[in-house]
């Protein structure tokens, strides 16, 4: 009777253990899937607890460890990030998207060196991705080594040439070096295989304006202004490029909305040049008006 028993409790512990386990299993995929469905819904900030709790129910759960880190990106974390896909490449130190991931946190960080290390090891893993050329020549021309990241942003073009950011990318490390001409040529190709980018019509209209170009930079910041009306960092160059001209009146109205849009640059220029102005119109119109005399009865 005891064997039996004996028996009959092992063969019930194993079942409770076995079914324990299918739980626990399906539990932290119940909670993964839960936090996937609030990510795909822009949900972010709910998507946490559920991603938190899969890897809680199963510390190994690498995929957990990926969403969440592009979570924490999408929420403007990238240290917590990092922390994520550091312990996802522990789990499988060939995984391409976290090399990736984690370049791009290290440029959010500015850590660009290690940025470029992660963006090299995803092209050592995947030598035919442009996206990765294109990013360690980002984060070299952050650095300053714009001659350096041009071989990167060629690459790019040549796998992938509509790549309208590596276009962009490209035209800045070539003004930075210089090549005035070849950065114009980028801006241009960049807006042709993407027009709607409010950046790029900016872009070639600040390096019109550097060249005294004044019609088709004009031209540029209307453009970009056209396509995001809260742009202030076009405002601020439109408004630049007035008081260069000598048009103080319509410099100070762009000026003024860009440091209604928290432009620091823009602020500046209004005190500078726009409040002085307005003070000397203003004591100017009291003396013309003191100057009329009244009509007599």
């Amino acid at each position: 009777m005891t064997r039996i028993v004996l028996t009959y409790l092992t063969l019930l512990l194993s079942a409770f253990l076995f079914l324990g386990a299918s739980l626990f299993a399906q539990s932290s995929k119940d909670s993964f899937t839960q936090g996937l469905l609030r990510m795909t819904r822009g949900q972010d900030d709910q998507a946490l607890p559920f991603f938190n709790k899969a890897i809680e129910l199963k510390p190994d759960y690498l995929e957990a460890y990926m969403m969440r880190g592009s979570t924490y990106m999408r929420l403007g974390d990238p240290m917590n990030a990092i922390i994520d896909f550091d312990k996802a490449l522990e789990l499988d130190p060939e995984l391409i998207k976290a090399y990736n991931y984690r370049g791009f946190c290290f440029v959010e960080r500015k850590d660009l060196k290690r940025a470029v290390t992660d963006f090299s090891k995803v092209i050592e893993l995947k030598p035919d991705y442009p996206n990765a050329y294109e990013s360690r020549g980002y984060a070299k021309s952050l650095m300053n080594g714009h001659a350096e990241a041009m071989p990167d942003y060629d690459r790019a073009i040549v796998m992938k040439p509509d790549f309208h950011e590596a276009y962009h990318h490209r035209a800045w490390s070539k003004a930075a070096l210089n090549d005035t001409t070849g950065a114009i040529s980028d801006f241009l190709k960049a807006i042709e295989l993407d027009e709607s980018v409010a950046v790029y019509h900016d872009d070639l209209g600040f390096i019109y304006l550097k060249q005294k170009n004044y019609k088709e930079a004009q031209a540029s910041f209307a453009n970009a202004i056209k396509l995001d009306v809260t742009f202030a960092l076009a405002y601020l160059h439109r408004g630049q490029l007035k008081l260069e001209q000598g048009k103080s009146k319509p410099a100070c109205k762009d000026l003024k909305v860009a440091a209604e849009l928290k432009n620091e640059a823009a602020q500046k220029l209004v005190e500078q040049h726009c409040v002085e102005k307005e003070t000397e119109e203003k004591e100017s119109e009291k003396k013309q008006d003191g100057k009329k005399k009244p009509e007599s009865e």
